[in-house]
């Protein structure tokens, strides 16, 4: 029974909420950081690649990994943005499994529809 109260009033208690909280924000941080990374490295890919093929030079290849790319990109892009919009709005609501669950909820949304139309819709023909 002291011990506990002890715990509660002692300054180098820490709550168990806390020390998941902290540890969750810390792997999406993460998370932010190599998304980031990727995103980075596709969307140079794909706007160069869509430059060559706009200026007709090797036009096959970077076509095929334009079409190839594009999900990776999209999948890049809503990681990162889901996973900053979450570590922003942690600071306000302070908790980050909330909004997480939340921006992670409408990424995997927008993601499947992006999926859904990629393979329904058929690519232009190469010329």
């Amino acid at each position: 029974m002291v011990r506990q109260v002890f715990r509660q009033f002692s300054l180098l208690y820490v709550s168990p909420h806390l020390a998941y909280n902290a540890d969750m924000q810390k792997i999406v941080q993460n998370v932010s950081q190599v998304s980031f990374f990727f995103f980075l490295v596709f969307g140079i890919l794909h706007i160069s690649l869509s430059i060559l093929i706009a200026q007709g030079i090797a036009p096959r290849l970077p076509w095929l990994f334009f079409n190839i790319l594009d999900l990776p990109f999209l999948l890049s892009g809503l990681l990162y943005g889901s996973t900053r919009l979450s570590l922003s709005l942690e600071n306000i609501t302070g908790n980050i499994k909330t909004p997480l669950m939340i921006c992670g909820g409408i990424s995997i949304v927008l993601f499947l529809i992006a999926l859904y139309f990629n393979f329904l819709i058929p690519d232009v023909p190469f010329r």
